[in-house]
């Protein structure tokens, strides 16, 4: 049997870029409040009524990387919740319904709801 290992390196960007995550973070440190009234707008126009997990982050002002940073985990993993690509452990289901102020089972429909 043959072992094979890939090595994935990783690229070092153009001079005079910046990353995206870095970007999002100086604007959200310049102006946290708009941002998240930004979001809050997002939430009731985009959303409306319709229960979701990312319309509940977006009504309370938050990123995915917040949600995330908040629960103790990672932007990718708030992203696969959202995408039904993942189910969340009872665990993260509490932290992240007491994060948003909404009941766990409010917070599991909410997330069986995402399409």
């Amino acid at each position: 049997m043959t072992h094979v290992e890939f090595i994935q390196t990783r690229k070092t960007p153009p001079p005079n870029t910046i990353n995206i995550d870095d970007l999002i973070s100086e604007f959200e440190a310049q102006d946290a409040e708009a941002i998240a009234q930004g979001r809050q707008w997002v939430a009731g126009t985009f959303y409306g009524d319709r229960l979701s997990l990312a319309q509940l982050r977006l009504k309370n002002g938050l990123s995915q990387a917040e949600l995330a940073r908040r629960v103790g985990t990672s932007q990718a993993h708030i992203a696969r919740i959202e995408l039904r690509k993942t189910d969340p452990q009872l665990g993260t289901v509490k932290k992240i319904a007491q994060i948003l102020g909404v009941a766990t089972d409010v917070l599991v429909n909410a997330i069986l709801m995402e399409e």
